[in-house]
């Protein structure tokens, strides 16, 4: 039989800016192309590194079935190939493990219903899994060899990174004596750990990929699944392999190990199948994470029966003066000496410049200041200018969201002082994915809040809130705490936030962070609260928490990135600052791994001692810190500024490696006559600029009345919460109900809050004497109906509508006004245009009416 007639293997090296996801998207599109029917895309499998890479491919491959395929579909067809795409395999390898562990969780003794957890509350549970282990005679013996070489406070640090170690520990052996000790011991924690979250029914991402390994290698029965797989998959994709962990690809070749023996069912039906691997061995930057960029070349063993190559080296991205700046970094270093890039026609004579600025000198205070405000005036010039950047083929001036700021840490003593001169200097900046996230100022509220309900004792935290924004008294705690019994704690978290009107005094960043605290809170729900409380105070000292992650894409500000977070990313200008800090050390109590070479040889060796160890791990954190500036200078499409420090006698490897084109590419001078730009506010994070094609539209609670008539606007608010509760039936609709209810939240919210119940009572009355507007909040419908709605020139209108009342194939609109005149109708015309758009879009009613109802004065009008 000739093996390779049904089963083909490819793998593409495709270097930075080459387009390796659309080349996965293309493959897949050619194979449901080849077969005429959306039937097959249900047996492909695509696997990628991150959440958001796999939902950058769907949206490319979604976007190429609409462009070309779509349209020319009979109804039928489509509503067919709609049901497939609702249903593609492309996930993470984390959510591909998590959904076949729970088909087949009776293959490994797990909870079906298990839930994932965050880093923070597994560390939690290894942390009362060590103090189990250390209350054993058999870990107070060990302890005791051990305590000879760390001290207690290493002792713990250690043992945390054997824990983040993943998964060089779970496929690692020990080398040397102490080395040996301690993961005897880590092991006994680790068995400890798992019983406390199979307690819970938790797993941890590294679980995910432990258990189905384990399953796949060494639970007999495991056929079922090998045989499912082959059953219903056909073709495997794997996207950025560079980043692949050795157990990942070890679970990816045991799907596949029956493909690979050449025979099987596939084979025999004469099926086609196949699997093919995208990635750069360049840019593989994850190694603290698992990933091992050697990956390549025993997948390419693994395969060679089959093996299709090939390698990508045009890039879609840079300038050709950034192009040729790369490849004279990395001349003559393998592998970029045999993939060097090439540029695309395109962009070959894209406007472009570099520039190359180090600091030499003794006080290292004295020269970061001087190379941040070099920064901030580089960066201002080019808005002034208006240099040219380019953005899908056109032309226009440079705004601040072209600007990234790459390092290779964000921990560095100096960096509160870049963001000082950026304020200074008037830049609007943002931070991703910034670390820190317990010490933010709602964070800290919510943990008081928190501590506080469910903690009568600690008196820290009740001072806190009756301090805060929430301004709660004893009382009011306490009646908290007694609704505590009845709903949970997320809940009553909740309703004093909405009580509150918190949320609206936050910023978009603030509102993430409260919406992930929250998430994290929900899930320890099965935990008693006081755990849960001591559980808190845990993570919120020892573990490090990045903040919310917001889609920070559209604000008109500068990013500020590590290189490893900006992976897959690209900007028009690129500033990379502290060149001083590439090239990682080892440090003299750290664990070396050094991966095992050989055939069929998976694992690594692990020891504290051995200086060849040391010299293997060294050479290997080096590479990998080469491949770290290939990604950052990669990130730029026309303009690239370098800077940093450099020392007489001791200097790091990416100053080595950048140093010597400095002359070539010698910084220009800025006038010191740069003009600042006035900042209006402090925080920039809280300012987000909507896109021209963006247009919020919003209910009445935001008057057209000036932002000034705050309470006017709190009233609105007010009003329109109880009439929403009246609607949605949580409270019965009375005069002494709503006045009750609306006094609730005007006392909690205005100071001169008498003079507006007067108002309210006005209101009530209105709306007594008016049948139609009572019947308007009574009838059956769809009150604070959110919506998305794209004109046909693309703008994208957002918004919620007070009211929808659909009879039939007709559809009443209703916009509440606190007080609208007969000759303000027209200027809410448009408004009301967008809301009937939306509403036969969304319902599919043919007829519309649109009404305002002025509460204030008690009269419906028509539109």
């Amino acid at each position: 039989m000739n093996k390779k007639k049904y089963f083909s293997a490819k793998i593409i090296e495709a270097s930075a800016g080459t387009g390796k996801t659309r080349y996965i998207t293309d493959e897949i599109f050619r194979i449901y192309e080849r077969y005429k029917t959306p039937e097959i895309l249900k047996r492909v499998l695509a696997i990628t590194f991150s959440e958001k890479a796999a939902i950058e491919m769907k949206e490319r491959f979604l976007k190429k079935i609409f462009d070309e395929v779509y349209e020319n579909l009979d109804i039928k067809e489509r509503v067919e190939l709609e049901n497939v795409l609702l249903k593609l395999q492309i996930s993470t390898i984390h959510s591909y493990c998590q959904t076949l562990l729970r088909r087949f969780h009776f293959l490994s003794d797990i909870d079906p219903y298990f839930e994932i957890i965050e880093k923070g509350i597994s560390g939690v549970l290894f942390n009362k899994a060590i103090y189990r282990v250390l209350k054993t005679e058999g870990g107070k013996n060990n302890f005791k060899e051990i305590s000879k070489r760390f001290k207690l406070n290493h002792f713990k640090k250690v043992l945390l990174s054997f824990l983040n170690l993943h998964p060089q520990i779970f496929l690692g052996k020990a080398d040397g004596e102490i080395t040996g000790k301690l993961k005897l011991l880590y092991d006994e924690i680790t068995k400890h750990h798992s019983i406390l979250k199979k307690e819970f029914s938790y797993l941890d991402f590294d679980d995910l990929e432990k258990i189905t390994y384990e399953v796949l290698e060494k639970n007999p029965d495991a056929l079922i699944i090998l045989e499912d797989f082959d059953e219903n998959v056909n073709f495997v994709f794997i996207d950025e392999f560079q980043d692949t962990n050795l157990l990942q690809w070890e679970i990816v070749k045991k799907l596949i190990e029956e493909w690979l023996s050449g025979y099987g069912a596939k084979a025999e039906s004469g099926e086609e199948f196949g699997i093919v691997i995208v990635g750069d061995r360049k840019q593989s930057i994850y190694r603290f994470r698992g990933a091992e960029s050697k990956l390549f070349d025993e997948a390419k063993k693994t395969l060679s029966d089959y093996l299709e190559e090939k390698v990508l080296t045009k890039n879609y991205r840079s300038s050709g003066k950034i192009i040729d700046f790369v490849n004279d970094v990395f001349d003559k270093k393998s592998p970029w000496d045999t993939q060097k890039l090439v540029v695309s026609e395109k962009y070959k004579k894209l406007p472009s410049k570099i520039e190359i600025n180090i600091f030499t000198g003794e006080d290292d205070e004295e020269l970061k200041k001087k190379e941040y405000e070099w920064v901030c005036k580089k960066i201002l010039k080019m808005i002034e200018n208006k240099i040219p950047v380019f953005e899908n083929g056109k032309e226009r001036p440079v705004e601040f969201r072209d600007i990234a700021i790459l390092m290779r840490k964000r921990k560095g003593k100096f960096f509160k002082m870049m963001e000082t001169l950026l304020t200074d200097y008037g830049i609007p900046y943002v931070i991703i994915g910034g670390v820190g996230f317990y010490q933010e100022e709602e964070i800290i509220m919510l943990l008081s809040l928190f501590f506080a309900l469910v903690d009568p004792s600690d008196k820290f935290s009740l001072w806190n809130i009756k301090n805060s924004i929430l301004e709660m008294d004893d009382e009011e705690i306490e009646e908290w705490r007694k609704i505590l019994g009845k709903i949970s704690i997320i809940e009553v978290i909740e309703k004093i936030f909405d009580e509150k009107n918190i949320w609206e005094k936050l910023s978009i960043q603030q509102r993430a962070n409260c919406e992930k605290f929250l998430m994290l809170l929900n899930q320890q729900r099965k935990l008693p609260l006081f755990q849960i409380a001591q559980n808190l105070r845990e993570i919120a000292e020892k573990f490090e928490e990045p903040k919310a992650d917001i889609f920070s894409i559209h604000q008109n500000a500068v990013k500020i990135n590590t290189i490893h977070s900006s992976k897959g990313l690209e900007f028009p200008c690129v500033f990379l600052i502290n060149l001083e800090d590439g090239g990682g050390n080892t440090k003299r109590n750290d664990i070396v791994y050094v991966k095992e070479e050989g055939n069929d040889c998976y694992g690594y060796s692990l020891s504290f001692e051995g200086e060849e160890f040391k010299k293997i791990f060294k050479k290997d954190n080096q590479e990998e810190e080469e491949r770290l500036l290939y990604v950052a200078l990669t990130r730029a499409s026309q303009y690239l500024f370098i800077s940093g420090l450099k020392k007489e006698k001791s200097n790091g490897l990416w100053i080595n490696m950048i140093d010597k084109f400095s002359q070539e590419f010698k910084a220009e001078e800025i006038p010191e006559r740069i003009k600042k730009i006035e900042r209006k506010e402090e925080k920039v994070e809280s300012r987000i600029e909507i896109p021209v094609d963006f247009i919020k539209l919003v209910s009445y609670t935001e008057e057209k009345s000036s932002f000034k008539e705050t309470e006017k606007t709190e009233m609105g608010v007010i009003i329109h919460k109880v009439l929403q509760e009246i609607s949605e039936g949580k409270i019965s609709f009375t005069k002494e109900n709503f006045y009750k209810r609306t006094e609730f939240y005007i006392k909690k919210r205005m100071h001169n809050w008498k003079k507006r119940m007067k108002e309210v009572e006005n209101i009530i009355d209105k709306i007594e004497e008016n049948k139609e507007i009572k019947e308007v909040i009574f009838k059956k419908g769809f009150v604070e109906l959110p919506f998305l709605y794209t004109e046909n020139d693309g703008k994208i209108f957002e918004g919620r509508i007070d009211k929808v009342i659909v009879e039939g194939e007709k559809g009443k609109i209703y916009d509440y006004k606190l007080k609208v005149r007969e000759s303000d109708i027209f200027d809410y015309k448009r408004q009301l245009s967008i809301y009937e758009k939306a509403v036969k879009k969304i319902f599919n009613v043919k007829e519309t009416e649109k009404f305002i109802v002025s509460l204030e004065e008690g009269k419906i009008y028509k539109v």
